[in-house]
């Protein structure tokens, strides 16, 4: 619906819904244009078919005329298309839709408020034919066969993207329980248990470890092989050339005294703020995109905190066992006397009333 009246208002068949009659409050001045910025005429109704049951214009009617759109949805007020993709055809087309009029893009408020008074200047005086009637004719064709081309792509897209998806989601989960399978999460740094392994599985980092506070720490014990860090992921490899560097390697850190629990990954601190768990590994692949890493990331925290409950559990394993045994004793010693006392016979001053 299209009227040439002044405060009058460019709204869509859409917007306005399918009732033939509609009750419209009209406030003026009530907000201000999203694109030129001055107040404007707000008009309101209900729409009893639209998603959005109280509908608004949020444009002013001269930006409206202007755009050729709707004050509602700023869709194209004929063919109900995205502006933008109307202009950008129309341009590849070589036809110009402003109709000359002025456009304001980037600029600021002022010289958009006074771009949108000489357009409504421009839109009293004259109707605005702007071009002959063969680039109408040809600007009516493209945009009737754009609006028919984005009308079937939203047609035969899938109804319900939710089940697409869960199944990506379902595929993405399998790939990361089998990738997770294959780390050692639950090994430790004892040299015993992989006599020929040269490699450490490193898990358990901030984002901000810095990849040479690891290289010079390992560096001491020998030449490193590789390195690999995934800071999404929480967790790498690394690799030394001998089996003597790795081990002096291991030795150090089930030595600093920060590995109560001899069964669990150990734990190193590196530069005295940089927290490492490490444990003997073969070089597994960890993943290769975003996703994968993010969700590894999170099984690393679930790990974290199991180990912290288990390293908790060991240093108060012999607080709680010397407190057990001592009341034990006690009682042990004082249950005996209990039981071997025999309950005492009353006997009654008559045989009659004897029990």
């Amino acid at each position: 619906m299209d009227q040439n009246i002044e405060d009058g208002f460019s709204i869509c068949d859409e917007c306005l819904g399918s009732d033939k009659q509609i009750k419209m409050t009209k406030h003026t001045n009530a907000a201000e244009c999203k694109l030129c910025t001055r107040p404007f005429t707000v008009f309101r109704w209900n729409n009893k078919t639209a998603s959005r049951r109280t509908g608004k214009t949020t444009i002013c009617y001269t930006c409206a005329r202007t755009k050729n759109c709707c004050q509602s949805c700023m869709l194209d007020i004929n063919y109900h298309i995205p502006i933008e993709i109307r202009d950008t055809a129309l341009r590849m087309a070589g036809l110009d839709s402003s109709k000359g009029l002025l456009t304001a893009s980037k600029v600021n408020q002022e010289t958009k408020a006074l771009m949108a008074d000489k357009n409504e200047q421009t839109l009293r005086n004259s109707d605005l034919v702007g071009e002959d009637d063969v680039n109408q004719e040809k600007a009516r064709e493209i945009l009737y066969k754009l609006a028919d081309k984005l009308k079937n792509a939203t047609k035969t897209a899938p109804k319900n993207p939710k089940t697409t998806n869960t199944e990506e989601s379902a595929k993405l989960s399998k790939d990361i329980s089998k990738l997770i399978s294959k780390l050692p999460f639950g090994g430790n740094i004892n040299p015993d248990t992989n006599p020929t392994l040269t490699s450490f599985f490193l898990f358990g980092f901030n984002s901000d470890l810095p990849i040479y506070a690891v290289t010079n720490y390992a560096t001491k014990f020998g030449k490193v092989k590789s390195l690999t860090i995934l800071h999404n992921a929480k967790c790498g490899y690394l690799t030394f050339t001998t089996r003597q560097a790795a081990e002096n390697f291991a030795s150090d850190i089930n030595s600093n005294g920060l590995n109560t629990n001899k069964s669990t990954a150990g734990l190193v601190v590196l530069e005295g703020k940089y927290p490492i768990r490490v444990s003997w590994g073969k070089v597994q692949p960890l993943g290769t995109s975003n996703d994968e890493h993010h969700k590894l990331s999170l099984v690393v925290n679930k790990v974290l905190k199991q180990l912290s409950e288990k390293d908790t559990r060991t240093e108060s394993k012999p607080k709680q066992s010397s407190k057990v045994t001592t009341p034990k004793s006690k009682n042990k010693s004082k249950k005996p006397l209990e039981i071997k006392s025999a309950p005492t016979k009353y006997k009654a001053i008559r045989s009659d009333y004897e029990l």
